[in-house]
């Protein structure tokens, strides 16, 4: 085994270490506990750093878990380009993510118990990156639904928390069970579940799969549909804001809703060109559909998961029309500009003791300087302003759209539509409902 291999099963299991750390020994102490968890993310930055800085090493390092008879399951790690990339997305996201919440969840009461779930989603996420077959890809796919659970209910004394979070876990069970039926047709048709093996098989024989190839294609798509929050499948996304604020900065930037764009990205060569067009219209639609919805919001934590959702049909309609690569540029991107957009709406809400109606805010830009410049960056990086890396990959993909570029081009009007209300909550919304004329400001140095 390689040291790319080796840095590689660290990365994985570190995350896991720390929530057990914390679950059986850490619990009482608040302060090593979020050291622990903090410590595991970081260190698991760096190491993806070594491994995207290296040669990257295309290969996968197997153990076999189960094997009966002809059958075997394996568990284990496969780095290329895609997942080097993701490895770098999801532990610097995310370390990012877990320094913040710090200063955010301070006093909570249960401040040890959101690190040791932090980690387990942070683990359950890199399983999928790494995942070499279906099966384990699978089993992580899960445990990315379990911890989600956990993080999104995390204030379960609420009844919307608790609702919330009831409805995110049975919402992506619907898709998860389309996403399984298609592994087994994938398997009853290959006699594999092995990415690699798979694709040889399908260079062989790309008539493997039959008539039936569509309908594989569009099951193992409803696993997207259910974690990327695709039309119908999208209802759980918005309701997600219910968790704390670097809950959704880490569902909606780097970690769960990023899954299932990269799951298509990762089994492309088995997508026919029947399912591919479902993809790319369920995208658009969703495009489209969730950036109107975002005009007729108040809460500033929905405008930014309605945006997602939009961003995340610009991700599956880019697949769905020959451009995995570009699908991944702008996961990217979006996975940095968009968790500045929630930190920063944190940033805020935490200074207006959890005040999230945009209509109730403004003049901000004096009181919160270094938050208003990050969140005035992310929001020109989101409306594609020049220079910015959404402008640069409309630029590099301007017609990859085709028949969907009229609905690209008014869901991009949508967006600078929202930008502009984001710039109006925080450099001063006229009139007298703006919050610093009502609420008495609340500094946080360690957010702003």
């Amino acid at each position: 085994m390689s040291g790319a291999f080796i840095l590689a099963w660290m990365v994985l299991l570190l995350p896991l270490v720390s929530t057990v750390l914390i679950s059986c020994f850490t619990l009482k102490n608040d302060k090593l506990s979020a050291r622990v968890s903090i410590g595991a993310v970081l260190a698991g930055f760096v190491m993806s750093l070594l491994i995207f800085l290296s040669a990257r090493e295309a290969g996968e390092s197997n153990i076999t878990w189960i094997s009966i008879g002809n059958f075997q399951a394996t568990l284990g790690v496969k780095l290329d380009n895609l997942s080097a990339l993701m490895l770098l997305i999801v532990t610097g996201v995310g370390s990012l993510i877990h320094w913040y919440s710090q200063g955010y969840m301070r006093g909570d009461r249960s401040y040890s118990r959101y690190f040791a779930c932090l980690s387990l989603f942070t683990f359950s996420m890199l399983g999928i990156v790494l995942a070499s077959n279906f099966m384990q890809m699978f089993i992580f796919w899960e445990l990315v639904g379990v911890s989600s659970y956990l993080l999104i209910g995390f204030w379960y004394e609420r009844p919307a928390a608790a609702d919330a979070s009831k409805k995110a876990f049975l919402t992506n069970r619907i898709g998860d069970f389309g996403f399984i039926l298609g592994i087994i047709m994938v398997w009853a048709a290959t006699g594999s579940l092995n990415f690699a093996d798979l694709k040889g098989i399908f260079e062989a024989n790309p008539e493997i799969l039959g008539a039936t190839a569509g309908i594989v294609g569009v099951l193992l798509f409803c696993g997207a549909v259910g974690k990327s929050a695709q039309f119908p499948l999208h209802v759980w996304l918005p309701d997600a804001m219910e968790g704390p604020t670097p809950v959704s900065a880490l569902i909606h930037a780097a970690t769960m809703v990023a899954a299932g764009v990269f799951m298509l990205c990762r089994i492309f060569f088995l997508l026919s060109p029947d399912a591919l067009q479902v993809i790319a219209w369920t995208g658009g639609i969703t495009a489209l559909m969730a950036a109107v919805i975002a005009l007729q919001q108040n809460d500033i934590k929905r405008i930014l998961a309605y945006s997602t959702l939009s961003q995340l049909g610009y991700m599956v309609m880019a697949v769905g029309v020959h451009a995995p690569g570009a699908a991944m540029f702008h996961l990217t991107t979006h996975a940095f500009f968009k968790a500045m957009l929630f930190l920063g709406a944190g940033s805020v809400i935490h200074a207006l003791h959890h005040e999230q109606d945009i209509w109730k805010m403004g003049g901000l830009k004096e009181k919160m300087p270094a938050t208003y410049k990050t969140f005035l960056i992310g929001t020109l990086a989101l409306c594609g302003v020049t220079s910015f890396e959404w402008f640069l990959q409309q630029r590099r993909h301007p017609g990859c759209c085709g028949r969907l570029q009229a609905s690209w081009q008014y869901v991009s009007f949508c967006h600078w539509c929202a930008g502009g209300s984001f710039d109006n909550a925080l450099h001063g919304a006229p009139g007298p409902r703006r919050i610093s004329r009502q609420t008495p400001f609340r500094g946080c140095r360690s957010l702003t």
